[in-house]
């Protein structure tokens, strides 16, 4: 059988959910079955780091991914592959605008693209985001097929965007269990501030922005005493704002912005209590790595956050979106239980990155 092209196109290949799925899918794929290619409109990023040798990558060295279309239509024609890969919402509709034009010289080949959140919401709390979604109304069926995360941004797609549903398919996320399992093993970076503190620790990672909820967090700790201390891993835009308001609600002393590390895990690991204090998610992989470190997550139950991946008072417990005041109230109540970190590791199984990678194979190989 002839092996497959398969083109993912990302921008960057910085820390990100979307960024490690493609990590997975790039690593994992079938080798006899597919030849993996990934295109980046500027080649930088620490997962770059943790691509197999054989991963051929292609740099349009762009300064700006809108003035770089030409030179990403003439690599796609160039290599004319089976499979055109996007996962990244800008580059899903820029490619989106140019699939009727490439099928004309690519008459067999599969355009798809995976959702990274929940297209509606995302449109209603960023505004650029809704300059784009009026442009992914009209383009996204474009796409022969698009990947939901999840039943609920299924069911949004569909409600908002009228889309085919023939072309939607769902897929979680995966996560590499034995890399995991291998970073908590990791000696040289297994010293970290809270392995020595004597306060009950609550851990909360992501990047530093406003969908992330952080600033409700902050408030939820204004109503725990002082035994309690929250660690914030991840950088982002809002790292300048939340530390003003650290400082306005007299938090110096009780949380910690402890930016980007390459190795989460053991910080998860030796966390007591871990919360997800989104607005909106797609799906969350904090959650499933968390999970996979058997340690209980408190989220709220915002967008894209629900009983598709939390079982409450088993790996985790949903709390009304945005509710600080319960969320505070679960913090304290959780973080003096023991939970059975067995069970919840059993709960990542359906998401090993093995068995997701093979639903994406089977999609993969409706090309002809």
């Amino acid at each position: 059988m002839r092996k497959k092209l398969v083109l993912f196109v990302m921008h960057e290949f910085t820390i990100g959910g979307a960024q490690r799925v493609v990590s997975h899918l790039l690593n994992n794929l079938d080798r006899d079955k597919f030849v993996v290619h990934l295109c980046l409109f500027k080649k930088k990023g620490p997962l770059l780091g943790e691509l197999s040798e054989d991963v051929v990558v292609h740099d349009l060295n762009a300064r700006r991914v809108i003035t770089s279309t030409h030179q990403l239509i003439y690599l796609i024609m160039k290599l004319k592959p089976d499979i055109v890969f996007t996962s990244i919402t800008h580059v899903n509709l820029l490619l989106s605008v140019f699939i009727p034009l490439l099928k004309i010289g690519l008459k067999n080949a599969l355009f798809i693209t995976r959702e990274v959140n929940i297209p509606s919401i995302r449109a209603k709390y960023m505004h650029e985001s809704r300059r784009m979604d009026y442009f992914y109304k009209k383009l996204i069926n474009n796409y022969d097929y698009i990947i939901a995360q999840s039943q609920f941004m299924k069911r949004d797609i569909l409600q908002n965007y009228n889309v085919d549903e023939n072309k939607m398919k769902i897929i979680n996320n995966p996560i590499d269990l034995k890399a995991i399992d291998k970073k908590l093993k990791d000696t040289e970076s297994k010293s970290h501030p809270f392995t020595i503190s004597d306060k009950i620790n609550i851990l909360t990672t992501g990047v530093l922005r406003k969908q992330k909820g952080f600033d409700i967090l902050l408030k939820a700790m204004t109503l725990l005493d002082n035994r309690y201390h929250l660690n914030i891993l991840g950088e982002g835009s809002e790292r300048n704002r939340l530390e003003k308001m650290i400082e306005e609600l007299d938090l110096s002393e009780k949380v910690t912005l402890l930016g980007f590390h390459g190795n989460p895990y053991i910080y998860m690991k030796d966390a007591d209590i871990i919360v997800l204090s989104s607005r909106y998610e797609g799906f969350p992989n904090v959650i499933l790595e968390a999970n996979a470190c058997g340690k209980f997550v408190i989220a709220f139950g915002c967008p894209g956050v629900g009983s598709e991946i939390i079982e409450n008072n088993v790996n985790g417990l949903l709390v009304e979106c945005g509710n600080y005041k319960k969320l505070a109230e679960e913090i304290e109540k959780h973080s003096q239980i023991a939970h059975d970190e067995a069970i919840i590791k059993k709960t990542t199984a359906r998401y090993a990155v093995q068995n997701i990678v093979k639903e994406y194979e089977r999609l993969f190989l409706k090309s002809n």
